[in-house]
């Protein structure tokens, strides 16, 4: 047998192999099950959605020196208390938008611009789990944005929530101009300080 042709009989068995090797990965691939995305009711008390959330915003306090009590505040408040569309079936709880290849949907929403609210459209995250996506939220304060990485810094260094909020507002975190006020204002109509510990 001439080598031309045992080398062409070699190249096609690895290239059956290849091929068999590839749809064997494919198939277990479509066989193992997707995580599934977390799912809640459309209606949720106040002091029910501060239940569900509250050891995770105590979690990264702990873990990032983010206030408990700011995470629980602003996921409430951009979420409307969890009732919101993009918090009960996308698990958003903080209005995150969509980056780069991230799984998103386009949804509605008020911007302040120039002083002026406006409902525009816009890509938003979504998330397998509000874990996932107060775990969002922390990696936004703690690595800030393109341009500016220290943007959400004084967060982290703020010891009280007073504090905490205003830095967020300062530095841009929302449009709404009485942002950090209406945080505040959350925090003490519904004691969410009580989840609070500066002690690091």
């Amino acid at each position: 047998m001439k080598r031309k042709t045992i080398f062409s009989i070699m190249i096609g068995l690895v290239a059956v192999g290849l091929l068999a090797g590839l749809t064997i990965f494919l198939v277990n691939r479509q066989q193992q099950p997707q995580p599934k995305m977390e799912s809640h009711p459309t209606q949720m008390t106040v002091k029910q959605f501060i239940k569900e959330i509250a050891p995770a915003a105590k979690a990264e306090q702990k873990k990032y020196h983010i206030p408990a009590s700011i995470i629980i505040a602003q996921a409430g408040i951009e979420s409307d208390w969890g009732r919101a569309k993009l918090a009960y079936k996308y698990n958003n709880l903080f209005g995150m938008k969509a980056s780069g290849k991230q799984k998103r949907i386009k949804m509605y929403t008020k911007e302040t611009i120039n002083g002026k609210t406006k409902t525009v459209k816009q890509y938003f995250a979504v998330y397998q789990s509000w874990q996932a996506s107060i775990n969002a939220h922390a990696k936004l304060i703690l690595n800030g944005t393109i341009d500016n990485h220290d943007r959400f810094k004084g967060v982290t260094k703020a010891k009280n929530y007073q504090t905490a909020a205003y830095e967020l507002q300062k530095n841009g975190y929302a449009t709404d101009p009485d942002y950090a006020a209406k945080l505040i204002y959350a925090i003490k109509k519904f004691k969410l300080n009580q989840y609070d510990n500066f002690n690091y």
